[in-house]
């Protein structure tokens, strides 16, 4: 297995328009009562936060969310088996979907604790949809049209690395079964840190 390539993953940069387009087209469906945006948005914001495959992702429940101990249960793909696990989330994203849920509940989508989290105008959102919203998001950014739900995946660990420094943390986060797995993928040296080491090489030189 390869390391990841940098067209597979957003920069920070990217990373932070894609998430703020996103949020800003939210608050404007909001405001006119439109659910399309409200719901991209927390899509996103969800993949972005946890790396969860978009298979994973369209399984959540409403009753999967915990916040007061701010974590997820999950189906991961093991193998030969789905099996359920509880990951960590941020706080911020804890607050985000407990505002979405409450959202949800004032526009007459079940909250019931075995209700699809992500539902859209046709019923609960599938893989397909949450590619197709992905993609819709990523155009209205500006964002290299390449670039899929699951580069969100990508993002995620790369950047989760890049601030802790702990494979073991990011092997968790994604599920992966072995470490060898998240290691052969993302142990290498990032894209940014290369720039950051060639630039500048030769300032130091004298004529």
């Amino acid at each position: 297995m390869t390391p990841i390539d940098r067209e597979k993953y957003m920069d920070e940069t990217e990373a932070k328009a894609l998430r703020t387009v996103t949020e800003a087209r939210a608050i404007t469906d909001l405001r006119y009562g439109r659910m399309y945006g409200v719901l991209m948005w927390c899509v996103i914001d969800t993949a972005m936060n946890t790396g969860l495959r978009a298979s994973e992702l369209v399984r959540i429940k409403v009753g999967d969310f915990d916040a007061k101990r701010q974590s997820l249960k999950v189906w991961r793909h093991k193998r030969t088996k789905h099996k359920q696990e509880t990951m960590a989330i941020s706080k911020e994203l804890a607050n985000h979907l407990k505002e979405f849920i409450a959202w949800k509940g004032d526009v007459s989508q079940s909250v019931a604790k075995t209700a699809p989290l992500f539902v859209g105008k046709r019923g609960p959102l599938g893989t397909r949809g949450a590619q197709q919203m992905f993609k819709a998001a990523v155009e209205q950014a500006g964002l290299p049209e390449e670039l899929s739900i699951h580069c969100a995946r990508h993002t995620m660990a790369v950047h989760l690395l890049r601030k802790t420094g702990n494979l073991r943390m990011v092997q968790k986060q994604l599920g992966h079964a072995s470490p060898a797995t998240t290691a052969n993928m993302y142990a290498d040296v990032s894209f940014e840190d290369m720039q950051d080491g060639l630039n500048g090489l030769y300032e130091g030189d004298s004529a």
